[in-house]
């Protein structure tokens, strides 16, 4: 089934369901701007609008938004399998981009608090657009060239902070993790676009295609972000407004009244616990995707599997997005798909161990076996990122979680790829990497709270 089908399934799915939930009255805006309990001036928040729908427009704009994002993620590691640049830099391609993206993702957050989910997006896409715009008007310069590369590497990877945030504060809490999972997996469409020309053999096209989608998609996302994403109700009442207002805010978002988040857990155990399994899961898809197939398979084994890895990651993430994301309990799923993550890996390991394999069918099927869980943990991370942090800080907290993990998953990958070691030994660090964030899961399933389906006014009253 096609990307276009899944998503058509999804959206008349979605639709039908909303349609048979009964939701509370809308607040109007007069309600919005009632009595303060805590402050005395008047926070004047857009009237809510009765309807049964979710914000399509401002979704495939985010949407948009991450299709540049997977682009810009694999354009280090395409330059490094295609060959573009040498061998022995090869390193480079597969860290250097997520260091940079870390930094991006920083300036990002710090945005997306001060000026808002929707200013934020705008302004991140724009840089994009400046970025493609320089490295056009100037194709031989070479300051010109690192200005465009710190630009799209920077904007593109800051993107993903506004887009899980603006998400978080957007979509009812019923279909919250469903939106955040299926818009975070146009990225996956975006790393098999840009892999797709490297493996019928068009160098030249290849690189045609990323600028051409690195310049449409950001102008096409920045004109549907214009019209059709609104600012966040809840950041501007956690902005300006009293606690009245803030509980307002989220029954408007959400549709009525639903039961709140309970955050027992404090705010350090929820940092560490969503920047390590963030880690894991960015070491996963790097990994699994790129390196391991690079430097110790063969070269056809090499140029498929990012392809393969896209399509079936895009396929998985989808279809859980569709039919599993409200039906499981936040901590179950992630319990079950990092702990299906150090599973598949030992099986991976154990083959290639044993058989010497470096090409073959059953090679293939084991590696496209493993993106289930790499996409699994990139869909349960992506749901609970902006579900553990109040709105005044989620934007911050956010992008230096990914921050964190961009920089760190960039170092490990980096070093790894420098220092080129046996398989068995390389396998044992990236089982332990695994290992680490199973281990993790667990203690969120004992220590930690449910956000599944609820509110996320409770991190905010």
């Amino acid at each position: 089934m096609t990307f276009s089908s899944f998503l058509i399934i999804f959206l008349i799915s979605l639709d039908i369901s909303f349609r048979k939930f009964k939701y509370n009255k809308m607040i109007s805006l007069a309600s919005m701007s009632g009595k303060k309990e805590e402050k005395n001036e008047t926070v004047n928040l857009p009237a809510a609008k009765k309807s049964s729908s979710i914000p399509w427009l401002a979704v495939l704009a985010l949407g948009m938004g991450m299709l540049v994002y997977g682009i810009a993620e694999s354009y280090g590691p395409v330059a490094a399998i295609s060959s573009i640049i040498p061998s022995k830099f090869s390193y480079l391609g597969f860290g250097l981009p997520y260091i940079a993206g870390g930094v991006g993702s920083l300036l990002a957050g710090l945005m997306t608090d001060k000026l808002g989910r929707r200013n934020s997006f705008l302004t991140v896409a724009s840089m994009i657009i400046l970025g493609v715009a320089i490295f056009l008007a100037f194709p031989t310069s070479t300051i010109a060239l690192i200005l465009s590369f710190i630009l799209i590497g920077m904007a593109a990877i800051g993107l993903e902070t506004p887009i899980i945030t603006a998400i978080s504060e957007a979509v009812p809490a019923q279909w919250r993790g469903n939106i955040e999972v299926v818009v975070q997996n146009f990225g996956n469409l975006g790393v098999a676009l840009v892999f797709i020309p490297a493996l019928l053999g068009f160098s030249a096209a290849q690189s045609d295609l990323a600028y051409g989608i690195l310049f449409i998609a950001p102008l096409m996302a920045m004109l549907m972000g214009y019209w059709g994403v609104r600012e966040s109700l809840p950041w501007i009442s956690a902005k300006e407004g009293s606690k009245t207002e803030i509980k307002k805010a989220w029954e408007n978002v959400d549709k009525g009244h639903v039961e709140s988040v309970a955050p027992t857990s404090p705010l350090w155990f929820r940092f560490i616990f969503i920047t390590v399994i963030g880690i894991v899961q960015d070491v996963a898809f790097v990994w699994i995707t790129y390196d391991v197939a690079y430097y110790y398979f063969s070269s056809t084994v090499a140029d498929v599997v990012p392809v393969i890895g896209g399509i079936t990651m895009m396929i998985v993430g989808i279809s859980f997005g569709i039919f599993l994301a409200h039906k499981f309990s936040r901590k179950s799923a992630t319990t079950f798909s990092y702990g299906l993550l150090v599973a598949l890996w030992a099986v991976l390991w154990i083959y290639v161990d044993i058989t010497k394999s470096a090409s073959g069918l059953l090679l293939l099927a084991l590696m496209t076996i493993l993106f289930v869980p790499t996409e699994l943990t990139w869909g349960t991370r992506a749901m609970l990122t902006p579900e553990l942090f109040k709105t005044e800080q989620r934007g911050t907290y956010v992008s230096l979680v990914r921050t964190l993990v961009w920089i760190i998953t960039g170092l490990i990958t980096m070093i790894l790829s420098y220092y080129v070691l046996p398989f068995n030994i390389s396998s044992a660090i990236i089982m332990v990497i695994f290992i680490t964030g199973f281990l993790l899961a667990l203690a969120w399933q004992i220590r930690g709270f449910e956000t599944a389906g609820k509110s996320l006014s409770g991190l905010d009253l």
